[in-house]
């Protein structure tokens, strides 16, 4: 199954793309084999800095195609990123009036309630722990496919198809 983003340069059959901004390559890699694994059709568009992913979402320099680079239908987030952090980059999304509605999962190591407060006060929708066992990373995707690409009704998603 997959969402697909309403979005004039994209045929209504394809599915938005999520973007994943995560430094650490292994984190990564392992997002990567569990979108894969869980069958995520979706288009998964990695970067590894903040600065990156506010260069994306602003459609500048090598980002600037829409039709390459569209803006995601859901944002999955670390927090510890270098240059811009991801907390910074949340607090910047919400303030964009055509981005304030996308999805944004921060997926973190920082288990601390104030990262956590934090998170959901610069407009995070969910705040998840990584983990590094694979099995665990599975679950994780699993729900986020189950939830925030199937079920959830986002004004950015205009239905799923199996």
């Amino acid at each position: 199954m997959h969402a697909r983003k309403c979005d004039p340069l994209m045929k209504p059959t394809e599915p938005g793309t999520i973007l994943l901004v995560e430094d650490t390559s292994s984190d990564a890699r392992l997002l990567m084999r569990a979108f894969a694994k869980a069958e995520v059709q979706n288009p998964i568009k990695h970067l590894v800095t903040g600065d990156a992913a506010l260069a994306y979402l602003q459609g500048l320099n090598e980002f600037s195609d829409r039709a390459l680079h569209p803006l995601p239908i859901l944002i999955i987030l670390d927090l510890k990123l270098p240059g811009m952090s991801g907390l910074e980059l949340l607090r910047w999304i919400r303030l964009q009036r055509p981005l304030r509605r996308i999805p944004v999962l921060v997926l973190t190591s920082e288990s601390g309630g104030e990262f956590m407060e934090a998170a959901y006060d610069a407009g995070a929708n969910s705040y998840l722990l990584k983990s590094f066992s694979t099995e665990e990373i599975n679950r994780i995707v699993s729900l986020i496919r189950s939830y925030w690409l199937e079920l959830n009704e986002s004004p950015l998603v205009v239905g799923s198809s199996k």
